[in-house]
């Protein structure tokens, strides 16, 4: 039995829904009214005694499973217990029968003032409520619902359902269940599943016993917020992640797990992590947001681009409303120090990967491989640059870096495009729902594990120069296109594969600002003389950010991973066939412009000679 219990400010409005003659009855209640009117005047009567209480109203719902089939006495009943359980003995209620769903359920609606001027405590009503409901399907047979926590995976608050419908973005909760399923996929030790969850911006909290021998607890922490396994599911408990054969083993996993009872420990004194002995492990305990951390909310859901919303693109992200950059709202910084780093600051967070995402294995060339089969959220996200103590002192080898194959793609890019204010779009597969970024250089390298983040949630990444440029986009090229523009002498500033043998091809024809009309013919003709997509020749083309996996369905490959986008020739130059290329275009442009002025000037004789004259 599942109950749902929500407090609120009027009875009229709920009374009005649980009397509803096309839903049900009453099968119980203490009242003499029996119409919305009459019941919330009643209630209103005793609501007097604590005018300054303002949420009076309890409204709880109770739901058997479906095909479980109960009496009235039977539901009165159940509604009789869950209110004596509450607390609720000497305060007004009503019960209502619905049978408008396929699973029976009722309604109770009571007043939280008792008739002797009190008010109900709700302390730990979650709690309580969810003990009550066992027992209920204990006593009457029910079927059992399993505890919230022994659930495998929570359920999402009724507020947290509420804030992502508001902003678009999932809770934290969901955020961190969503990443622990990424990084338990064919995981096998403890010490590779932290690795895993660090790389994407998560922290473990580990509690251990025994001198390290058993791992009794562990708490994430994403964004500044952090939240105990229980919190998050079963599943995510080191018990539950023993049963996936995420197991942790002392000889192997203890130093693992050192180095994040150290970085706590930091943490809590303010300190750097460099060279500090082992310290002994935190307490089991409660979670928060840590003093000083951001919050989430990079951004809504929006519209399109004005310049593009008369067109059906799919692939393109279409662009809405400026909003703030990712770091500024919604990102903070890992706590940790990337070796050699003299001063000990911290280096922006890195993105996070999610369960389906396959990643490029670090230390291969970009065009090498699409995915790697273990480090699905690793590579995604970028290394985590471990906290572990380094340097003479402490006696142990300075590890190395993993390279970050998404950040260095991407840095070769907008280093190749050559200008210093970027326009990012990203678009989400499953909807089509666009949101839009204007970012510096420095911003968009910055913002890196943000954009990491969101391309793992499904959201395709996009990118175009900001402002009056020199380059084109010349988009859905074929390998031997590519090279007949190189040897014609338009060989890419930037050539990206966006998917197995489809290119795209940033084309630099000059340093300086070119007129969106040049650009529009240009972009034109490299896509006519070398087979590309002329519908998707125009001057504010988004191309694809390389670093980033392609998420639209149909490039989905076999293992069911998506393919990432790859940076291949990137040198930057401007074309050594742009100035005779340009040339021709301005040519091309003042004839026209000509015959435009011959037309108007003909056009105004004829308008001025009128019919019939001049013959």
């Amino acid at each position: 039995m599942i109950a749902k219990a929500a407090k609120g400010r009027g009875f009229r409005g709920a009374l009005e829904y649980d009397l509803r003659e096309d839903k049900g009855h009453i099968i119980d209640s203490n009242m003499a009214g029996q119409h919305p009117r009459e019941l919330a005047a009643e209630f209103g009567e005793i609501r007097k005694l604590r005018p300054n209480l303002g949420k009076a109203v309890l409204h709880v719902s109770l739901a058997a499973a479906p095909g479980e089939h109960l009496t009235d006495e039977q539901w009165r009943q159940i509604g009789q217990r869950y209110l004596r359980g509450m607390g609720f003995q000497d305060n007004q209620f009503v019960i209502t029968r619905h049978t408008d769903t396929e699973h029976e359920h009722i309604h109770i609606l009571a007043n939280r003032i008792t008739h002797g001027g009190a008010v109900v405590s709700d302390a730990h009503d979650y709690r309580r409520q969810e003990t009550l409901m066992r027992e209920i399907e204990r006593d009457f047979g029910l079927q059992r619902v399993a505890p919230s926590l022994e659930a495998e995976r929570r359920a999402p608050t009724k507020g947290e359902i509420e804030a992502q419908v508001r902003t678009g973005q999932p809770s934290t909760r969901q955020q961190l269940q969503q990443l622990c399923e990424g990084a338990a996929q064919g995981c096998r030790s403890f010490t590779e599943y932290q690795e895993r969850l660090e790389a994407a911006g998560v922290e473990l909290v580990p509690v251990v016993q025994l001198g390290g021998a058993k791992l009794s607890g562990l708490s994430y922490r994403l964004d500044g917020v952090t939240m105990k396994g229980s919190d998050l599911g079963k599943a995510y408990s080191p018990a539950g992640l023993a049963k996936r054969g995420v197991a942790y083993e002392q000889d192997r996993d203890l130093a693992a797990v050192r180095r994040s009872i150290e970085r706590d420990a930091a943490r809590a004194v303010g300190e750097p992590d460099r060279g500090r002995a082992t310290v002994q492990a935190p307490e089991r305990g409660g979670a928060g947001r840590d003093a000083g951390a951001a919050g989430p909310g990079d951004g809504r859901l929006g519209g399109r681009d004005a310049a593009d919303a008369d067109r059906d693109r799919p692939q393109e992200p279409g662009a809405g409303r400026a909003v703030q950059p990712a770091d500024r709202d919604g990102r903070r910084e890992l706590e940790v120090r990337r070796p050699g780093s003299a001063d000990g600051r911290r280096s922006p967070e890195p993105g996070r990967g999610a369960d389906g995402v396959a990643a490029l294995r670090p230390g291969r060339d970009d065009g090498a491989d699409y995915s790697g089969a273990r480090e699905r959220i690793l590579a995604l996200a970028g290394p985590a640059d471990r906290a572990e103590p380094a340097g003479p002192e402490s006696g142990r080898r300075v590890p190395e870096t993993r390279r970050d194959r998404s950040l260095e793609a991407l840095e070769r890019q907008v280093a190749a495009l050559g200008v210093e204010r970027f326009e990012v779009g990203l678009r989400e597969a499953k909807t089509g729902q666009t949101m839009h970024r204007a970012w510096s250089r420095a911003d968009l390298v910055q913002s890196a594990a943000w954009l990491k983040r969101m391309n793992a949630q499904g959201h395709d990444v996009y990118i175009r120069p900001a402002g009056e440029h020199g380059l084109v986009l010349v988009d859905d090229l074929k390998p031997q296109a590519l090279e007949r523009m190189k040897a014609a002498g338009f060989a890419p500033a930037a050539t990206l594969e966006t998917s197995p043998g489809h290119y795209q091809a940033w084309v630099k024809l000059a340093d300086q600002p070119l007129s969106d009309e040049v650009r529009l013919m240009a972009a034109q003709g490299l896509a006519e003389q070398y087979g590309g997509d002329l519908n998707r020749a125009d001057p504010h083309r988004y191309g694809r950010l390389a670093g980033f996996t392609n998420q639209k369905p149909e490039h989905t490959r076999d293992d069911g991973r998506q393919p990432y986008v790859l940076a291949h020739d990137c040198p930057g130059q401007v074309a050594t066939a742009a100035p005779a290329y340009l040339e021709r275009i301005e040519q091309a442009l003042e004839a026209a412009e000509r015959a435009h002025r011959q037309e108007r000037q003909a056009q105004r004789g004829r308008e001025r000679d009128g019919p019939g004259r001049g013959r």
